[in-house]
């Protein structure tokens, strides 16, 4: 587990830590993916309070986003961009990839980015309490449904790249990584809970079916793009 959460630290996050660990240790640790998020996710909730005793909540919320762009280096946000950039380009599979590629953000990354900010500013006044553990929650959540577009997953490229070395993930392993966000989830806000992460899976299902019919398998920035879009179906389902 050590080995595993180190690796995420230094793979998913800017925190420093000078160990060498082996690669593997990224496909071995994916039942501990969501617990990862759940670490991050208390840094920013520790951050979200120490700013909410000095600020109105939603302005705490919205530097609390920017703490996340910090603390991560914008890693999920990135493929997010490049996701909408590719699928949305309506060309064909090889250039889609050519174009997830490509280091420059186009149109359709930065309306992805900007609905995806707009959404969850608005959404705060409606979220339910309490707010610290939505911000927890969005980050385990995130991982969770990484691990979820790992089942049977299959890599789209010809050759190995950030996503290829999550190939191979065992179901166990996955359904292992979804414990502790249900458990949550249910523990804190009940029924409405359960069904926010419903919504997760469900839209986990439409979701790879849908990078399937584009590109026939996923990459590092598909499986990335929907740590992000596992966050907003959460809080669809916390605000119905």
């Amino acid at each position: 587990m050590i080995q595993s959460l180190i690796i995420y630290t230094q793979f998913f996050s800017r925190i420093p830590i000078n160990k060498a660990v082996d690669l593997s240790y990224l496909r071995k640790g994916v039942p501990f993916l969501s617990l990862f998020g759940a670490l991050m996710g208390g840094i920013l909730a520790l951050v979200y309070l120490g700013l909410a005793c000095f600020l109105p909540h939603q302005v705490a919320f919205l530097l609390t986003l920017l703490a996340d762009v910090l603390l991560t280096g914008g890693f999920h946000l990135d493929a997010l961009a490049d996701t909408a950039d590719g699928l949305f380009s309506s060309r064909k599979k090889n250039r889609m990839l050519e174009i997830m590629k490509d280091s420059r953000i186009g149109s359709n990354g930065v309306l992805a980015l900007i609905f995806y900010y707009l959404f969850l500013f608005v959404s705060y006044p409606y979220l339910p309490e309490p707010r610290w553990f939505i911000v927890l929650s969005l980050a385990m959540i995130g991982k969770a449904g990484l691990a979820l577009q790992l089942f049977k997953m299959t890599y789209a490229r010809p050759k190995g790249g950030t996503g290829d070395f999550f190939s191979g993930t065992r179901t166990w392993a996955i359904l292992l990584s979804q414990v502790l966000p249900l458990g949550l989830l249910l523990l804190v806000f009940g029924r409405k809970g359960l069904f926010a992460y419903g919504l997760v899976v469900a839209s986990a299902v439409v979701y790879r079916r849908f990078v399937y019919q584009k590109i026939d398998g996923h990459t590092g920035d598909t499986l990335g793009a929907f740590v992000e879009v596992a966050q907003v179906f959460m809080i669809v389902g916390l605000l119905l």
